[in-house]
């Protein structure tokens, strides 16, 4: 048996197996799960210097986790002997430690190794000791150790500054904020995967190799009116690579519970609330919240939070093929999502497919292309709503009503229709309830079905070496998404809030979108001299076409008329967005001197279609300088500083 308490997120199985695509075996284990106690475990990270602010601390294989206070301190509950406590911070090297029931205390070593990875900034990468803006990175391994559905919930924790917000809304992905809200409009940042802008829900976890957060104005200023006030996030994924094929597979099982409901009141206690309430107000209490004038509030029914809440299953597979010579490899994945929401009758399923090839046609010149279609189906509502949220309609609606008429079957409502009942008492006091609505109503009612296919394909060509140091890359981006929504409501028959009206609401989009860029650098070293240049030229084009149709008063609500055509009336409105067109110029030089001194320049200029052309532009300037004392004669090592760097920077930003 397995005992769950207080358990967001149950993790049943998460497995990652690596093989030889010619050769593999398996094999069947009977495993039985013994009852388990779960305790709350608190500890102290420190490092050299004192404590460490915003350490992340997570139970290993889980999403179970929590970061470090300002005094270093933490608390994370649901861990039971046995379970590996993972510590990481940036620039420190991650500790395990096996929890023993009791307190945790870990001091955490500088990763000098962390120093020499490569960093993706604006167009190029640099050694994460040579950085001069505010940067940070973190590995794709690091997502892999989580049970995570988006990218988004794998970065929660793991880069200092960056706040992520999930939902809990089955098909909603993440949003992110770099350093707070920065602008009165909003502060998202721009995020682009493998140098395209793209929505970073579309891409696989398990795909990711690398997510860079640029920070400051003058590390995003590259990006010009792009990315605005929020920074920038560059997401790096997986490439082909040569070697044996290989088939490599990971799966996730998982079920989620919601926590810390609100505790509804029984009948009693709303008939005690409401005495005190109009008391108070020194009101007269309505005939409706009389127990002897409408004896039907007095007798608790329904517990509406259970209801519409419930255990949800989740899963998720992924399958990854490699294949690759010295002159060509490709990749290819292939992954599945089934999520429940934790509300009756919501989902989010997804189909995934992602390529990226390589072919090499000599030395100097190469081509390869990164394909991406994802389909997505969901059923979700919308809890935020102030009437027919779900959420706030199981708050409302009284202890007394049921979910279904006790009549006929239909759904249920405030009071009841029970015409004995209302001869008795002369009415069924519908209206003491105001505008509450039953919310399994409002989740299992309406037909509704949504799907999204989203298609990115990326062409490169790349002609390097010709001269040392200098490449020249050209890239095209075409993206093509759809969307089919229908959604159908029915008479609601229901007793205090009936509406004798239907409808059905049909909605489809098209959105193509390109984008093309060319790009010059050249790097190289002459003694203590380090240069690289760069220069680029980019333009992009969208637009969206749309089509809304309502249909009304339809005679017969079975689902196989369900159709516009047999509604009795119909309005249609199509609508297009842009044609949006855009032109950027980028230029940036680097210069460092035996790597104690170091200074990068840049320059965007933005052309914006959609203004009139005597102001249609804006310059986008950065500046950055940084001194690594730690390279000076004069500095002397120590256990305590293994690299000191004093850095500056200005830019100006969309």
């Amino acid at each position: 048996m397995l005992k769950i308490t207080r358990q967001v997120t149950l993790l049943l199985l998460a497995g990652a197996l690596s093989f030889p695509a010619y050769s593999y075996a398996t094999q069947a284990t009977e495993v039985l799960v013994p009852e388990v106690t779960q305790e709350k475990v608190t500890g102290t990270v420190e490092d050299a210097l004192g404590p460490v602010i915003g350490a992340s601390v997570m139970v290993k294989g889980t999403t179970n986790g929590v970061i470090t206070d300002l005094e270093g301190k933490f608390s994370l509950n649901d861990v039971k002997k046995g379970d590996i406590i993972v510590i990481s911070y940036i620039g420190y090297v991650t500790q395990e430690i096996p929890y023993t029931g009791k307190p945790i205390q870990v001091k955490l070593a500088e990763d000098s190794k962390a120093l020499e990875e490569v960093v993706v900034v604006g167009y190029a990468t640099v050694k994460k000791a040579n950085l001069t803006g505010a940067v940070s990175a973190v590995d794709g391994k690091v997502l892999e150790d989580r049970p995570i559905v988006n990218l988004g919930q794998g970065l929660q924790g793991a880069i200092p500054n960056l706040n992520v917000t999930t939902s809990g809304r089955p098909g909603q992905g993440s949003s992110f904020n770099i350093r707070g809200t920065t602008a009165m409009s909003g502060s998202s940042p721009l995020v682009l995967v493998d140098g395209v802008e793209m929505d970073p829900n579309l891409i696989n976890p398990q795909d990711v190799k690398s997510v860079s957060v640029l920070k400051d104005a003058a590390s995003a200023a590259i990006y010009g009116a792009q990315s605005g006030a929020g920074g920038v996030i560059l997401v790096t994924t997986k490439k082909a690579k040569a070697g044996i094929p290989t088939l490599s597979y990971e799966g996730t099982y998982g079920i989620r519970q919601a926590t810390n409901l609100p505790e509804p009141l029984n009948a009693e206690e709303e008939l005690e609330m409401r005495k005190r309430s109009y008391a108070n107000a020194n009101v007269t209490l309505p005939d409706g919240w009389n127990i002897e004038k409408n004896p039907w509030i007095g007798t608790t029914r329904t517990n509406w939070m259970d209801e519409i809440f419930r255990t949800a299953f989740y899963q998720r597979h992924n399958i990854a093929l490699n294949v690759g010579t010295d002159n060509y490899s490709s990749r290819l994945s292939f992954s599945f999502d089934n999520d429940e929401g934790v509300l009756i009758n919501t989902y989010n399923k997804n189909y995934a497919i992602r390529y990226n090839g390589k072919f090499d046609l000599n030395k100097w010149v190469s081509i390869s292309e990164d394909l991406v279609w994802k389909n997505t189906e969901n059923r979700s509502k919308d809890t935020n709503d102030a009437y027919t949220g779900p959420v706030l309609s199981a708050i409302y609606m009284p202890a007394s009503a049921t979910v279904y008429n006790p009549l006929d079957g239909t759904w249920g409502g405030t009071t009841t229709e029970d015409p004995e009942y209302i001869a008795k008492y002369g009415s069924n006091f519908a209206g003491a309830h105001g505008d509450a609505v039953n919310p399994v109503r409002l989740l299992r009612a309406e037909n509704r079905f949504n799907r999204t296919s989203d298609v990115w394909s990326t062409t490169s060509l790349q002609i390097a070496n010709i001269i040392q140091g200098l490449k020249f890359t050209s890239r095209f981006t075409y993206n093509l998404k759809t969307n089919n929504y229908k959604n159908f409501r029915p008479i609601q028959d229901e007793p205090g809030k009936p509406n004798n009206s239907n409808s059905l609401d049909v909605t489809n989009y098209r959105t193509d979108a390109w984008k093309t860029e060319n790009t010059l650098t050249y790097d190289n070293s002459f003694g203590n001299h380090t240069v690289g240049a760069l220069f680029s030229t980019t333009a992009d084009h969208y637009n969206v076409r749309g089509l809304k149709v309502n249909g009304k008063n339809f005679a017969d609500e079975s689902p196989y008329l369900q159709y516009l055509a047999y509604a009795g009336t119909t309005s249609a409105t199509d609508y297009l967005t842009g044609p949006d067109a855009n032109v950027s110029l980028v230029a940036r030089l680097a210069y460092s001197y035996d790597d104690r001194y170091f200074v990068t320049a840049s320059w965007r200029r933005d052309y914006a279609g959609r203004l009139p052309k005597e102001n249609n532009f804006g310059d986008f300037p950065a500046a950055t300088l940084a001194w690594k004392i730690s390279n000076e004669r004069f500095f002397k090592k120590s256990d305590f500083i293994g690299m000191l760097k004093l850095r500056a920077s200005w830019g100006r930003v969309g």
